[in-house]
C-alpha cells in the first residue's frame, strides 16, 4: 500500500508541473494574440491614405505588403499556440482523470482493509464471548 501511496505522490507532482506548464503556454498563448492585435493595430493605422508623392505611395504599398505578410505569420502563431494549450489542457484533464481514479482506488482499498480489519476483531470478539460462556 505504502507503494501505491508513493505513486500516487508521484502522479501528483506531474499533474503539478502539467498545470505548471498549461500556465506557461496559456500566457505564451495570451502574449502571441496581443502581438498580433498590435500589428493588426498597426495595418490597420497603415490603411489611412495621407495621399503624396508616386514614391511614397509605393513605398507605403510595399509596407503594407510586408505588414500583411507578419500579420499572417503572426496569425500561424497565435494558432499554434492556442493548439498546443488546447493539447496540455487535454492532457492535464487526462491526467487528472487519471489521478481521481487511482485516489478512488487507494481509498476503496483502504476501506476494505478497514472492513477486514473490524472482522477480524469481530471475530476475535465473538470466540472470547463463546469462550466465555463455555466456561461458565
Amino acid at each position: 500500500m505504502s507503494s501505491l501511496n508513493q505513486y500516487m505522490a508521484l502522479q501528483r507532482q506531474k499533474f503539478e508541473r502539467m498545470q505548471s506548464r498549461r500556465q506557461q503556454l496559456l500566457q505564451s498563448q495570451q502574449l502571441e494574440q496581443s502581438r498580433f492585435e498590435q500589428l493588426h493595430e498597426h495595418m490597420a493605422a497603415l490603411s489611412v491614405n495621407h495621399g503624396g508623392s508616386a514614391l511614397y505611395l509605393q513605398n507605403m504599398g510595399s509596407i503594407k505588403q510586408q505588414m500583411h505578410q507578419l500579420c499572417e505569420q503572426q496569425q500561424r502563431r497565435v494558432m499554434e499556440a492556442s493548439q498546443e494549450y488546447r493539447l496540455q489542457q487535454r492532457a492535464c484533464l487526462q491526467q487528472a482523470s487519471f489521478n481521481l481514479g487511482l485516489q478512488h482506488m487507494l481509498e476503496r482499498r483502504a476501506e476494505t482493509a478497514r472492513k477486514q480489519q473490524q472482522l477480524q476483531e469481530q471475530k476475535q470478539l465473538d470466540e472470547l464471548v463463546c469462550g466465555y460462556h463455555a466456561r461458565s
